[in-house]
């Protein structure tokens, strides 16, 4: 089991942390709706709030995904 709060530096060296939900992303219901989204979702870069340790302010934001 993963911590709700996620250690990270966002851009510009910000340290903060990401939400586990924010990270995962609602959950697909069937199969489908997983091939569905996963088709869906760009090869890019996508950013995440980040948060300061309270969880609930917004101090930045993290660049996920990318190559």
């Amino acid at each position: 089991m993963e911590p709700e709060l996620i250690s990270a530096i966002g851009v510009n060296g910000t340290k903060g942390y990401l939400l586990k939900k924010d990270i995962d992303g609602e959950l697909p219901k069937s199969p489908e709706e997983a091939i569905s989204i996963q088709n869906s979702k760009s090869p890019g870069v996508r950013d995440i709030p980040l948060y300061d340790v309270d969880g609930e302010t917004v101090i930045g934001v993290f660049h996920g995904g990318g190559k």
